[in-house]
C-alpha cells in the first residue's frame, strides 16, 4: 500500500509511477501469445484441442469444442430460482439502458446541392469472450450480448473457458440460454481470441471481438486487431475514490475491498483532502482484507490540498471506476473528464454498475478512459458515408476539388472531376 501527498511527485504524470499504475507498456508474455495465435491460425481445431489440454487440463476431443443445445437447456435445472429472478431483472435494466444508445441512418441536402449522409449498419458477426474456468461471470454475458442484440447483430459466437471437469459454468450457460445465444465454445485464453479472429474447422471467423479477459486475452486482442475489430484492452480492474471530510470511512473501505476482490493486479486508490479519512479508511481496509495482504499491492492513497486538485489527479489516472463522495458531487463532476463509469454520492456503489443498475461493466482500464468509452451499442454498429451528387453540386464544388487536387499533385483526381463538368 502506498500513501502519498500531492507534493510527493513532481508533476501530475508522476502520479502513475508513484502509485505503480503502469499503462500498457508491459507486454508480458507477448511472445507466447504470438506463438499461440500462429498455432491456431495454421493448425485450427487441433491447436485448440492441444492448447486446452495443456493449459486448462481439459480434453476437448472428449467433451467437444462446441457446447451443444442440450447442455444449454440442462443449465436451467442446475441454477436456483433466486439466480433466475435476479438475472431477469438485471437483463431488463441493462437492455433498457442500452436502448437509449441506438443510432439511426440520416441524410441531408447541402447548400451546394448534393445529398449526403450516414448509413448505420450492425456488424454482422461478432465474437464475445466471457471469462470463466474456475470463476463464473453470467453478468458479463448480459453486458456483452445485450448491447449487441440491441444494435441488431445477427450472429454471435461466444467463447468461455471450461472448468477442469470440461463443463462450462451452468450460471453462464443459463444466461446465454436466457438471451437466446446458441453458438458457444468451451475454449479460453489467447487461443479463443485467435479462433474467433481467424476461424478454425469448427469456429467460423468473426468481424469483431469484444469482452474482458486476463493479460493473455488482452494481448491477443491487441495482436489480432486489424484482422478483426476489437472493443478495447480491458484489465486489470480499477477504482479511484475522491472523498472529502463528510465521507464514511466504513463505506469507503468496503468499496475499495470489493474492487480488490477481483485480484489479478486489481488497483484501488483513495484521493482525499482529509488526512483522517485516508488514515481511518486504510486501517479499516487492512482489517477487512486480513489474510489477503497481497491484494493491497496496487492500492494507494493520496492527500491533496483541496478537492479540485484531487479532480486533476483523477483525470491523470483516468480510472475504470470513479466514486465521487463529496459534498458537491455535481460541482466536482464538471471538473472530471476521464473515467469509465462515475458513481455520484455515498449511496452509489460500484457493485450496482457491475450487476444491475443498467450501465455496462466492460470498461476502459490502464488510462484508456482518456480516449475510450464503456462497451455499448456503438461498439456493434458501423457507419458508411453516403454521397448522392448531381450536376448542380458538381458545378458548385468542381473547381474546389480541382484546386485542392492539383496542390496535392494528384492530377488524375483533378482531371476526373473536371471531365464531369465539360
Amino acid at each position: 500500500m502506498r500513501l502519498l501527498r500531492s507534493e510527493d511527485f513532481q508533476d501530475l504524470e508522476g502520479l502513475r509511477e508513484a502509485l505503480g499504475w503502469d499503462l500498457w507498456a508491459d507486454e508480458g508474455p507477448l511472445a507466447e501469445v504470438r506463438t499461440i495465435i500462429e498455432r491456431v491460425r495454421s493448425e485450427g481445431d487441433a491447436a485448440l484441442i492441444d492448447l486446452t489440454r495443456r493449459l486448462d487440463g481439459v480434453d476437448l476431443a472428449r467433451v467437444g469444442l462446441k457446447v451443444n443445445e442440450d447442455e444449454l437447456e440442462r443449465s436451467q435445472g442446475k441454477v436456483g430460482s433466486e439466480f433466475v429472478d435476479a438475472l431477469r431483472v438485471a437483463a431488463r435494466t441493462i437492455a433498457s439502458f442500452h436502448r437509449h444508445q441506438t443510432w439511426e441512418s440520416q441524410f441531408w441536402d447541402t447548400e451546394e446541392g448534393a445529398r449526403i449522409g450516414q448509413l448505420i449498419r450492425a456488424i454482422r458477426r461478432v465474437g464475445i469472450y466471457v471469462p470463466g474456468g474456475n470463476a463464473s461471470y453470467p453478468s458479463t454475458v448480459l453486458m456483452t450480448v445485450i448491447p449487441a442484440q440491441v444494435a441488431g447483430v445477427q450472429e454471435m459466437a461466444v467463447c468461455v473457458p471450461p472448468r477442469r471437469d470440461g463443463e462450462v459454468d451452468p450460471h453462464t450457460l443459463y444466461a446465454l440460454r436466457h438471451l437466446g445465444v446458441k453458438e458457444v465454445y468451451r475454449v479460453g485464453g489467447a487461443q479463443a481470441i485467435a479462433a474467433m479472429a481467424f476461424g478454425t474447422e469448427t469456429v467460423k471467423p468473426v468481424e469483431k471481438v469484444v469482452g474482458p479477459g486476463n493479460l493473455y486475452v488482452a494481448l491477443a486482442k491487441k495482436e489480432v486487431f486489424g484482422r478483426v475489430g476489437i472493443d478495447m484492452l480491458a484489465g486489470p480492474s480499477e477504482l479511484v475514490i475522491l472523498a472529502d471530510s463528510q465521507a464514511s470511512t466504513e463505506s469507503l473501505a468496503w468499496e475499495l475491498s470489493a474492487q480488490l476482490e477481483h485480484g489479478g493486479g486489481a488497483r484501488a486508490c483513495l484521493i482525499t483532502d482529509t488526512e483522517r479519512i485516508l488514515r481511518d479508511t486504510m486501517k479499516r481496509l487492512e482489517e477487512i482484507l486480513s489474510g489477503h495482504v497481497d491484494l493491497l499491492e496496487h492500492t494507494g492513497g493520496v492527500i491533496v490540498r483541496d478537492i479540485k486538485e484531487g479532480a486533476r489527479l483523477v483525470d491523470v489516472l483516468a480510472p475504470e471506476h470513479l466514486i465521487l463522495d463529496t459534498m458537491d458531487v455535481t460541482g466536482i463532476l464538471s471538473n472530471i473528464h476521464n473515467a469509465g463509469t462515475i458513481f455520484l454520492g455515498p449511496e452509489s456503489s460500484v457493485t450496482l454498475g457491475d450487476y444491475a443498475v443498467g450501465v455496462n461493466h466492460v470498461l476502459p482500464t490502464k488510462g484508456a478512459a482518456r480516449y475510450a468509452s464503456p462497451l455499448g451499442v456503438y461498439d456493434f454498429i458501423k457507419r458508411s458515408n453516403i454521397v448522392f451528387s448531381n450536376s448542380r453540386a458538381n458545378k458548385n464544388l468542381g473547381k474546389v476539388v480541382e484546386t485542392l487536387a492539383r496542390v496535392e499533385g494528384l492530377m488524375k483526381h483533378a482531371e476526373s472531376m473536371m471531365r464531369r463538368l465539360r
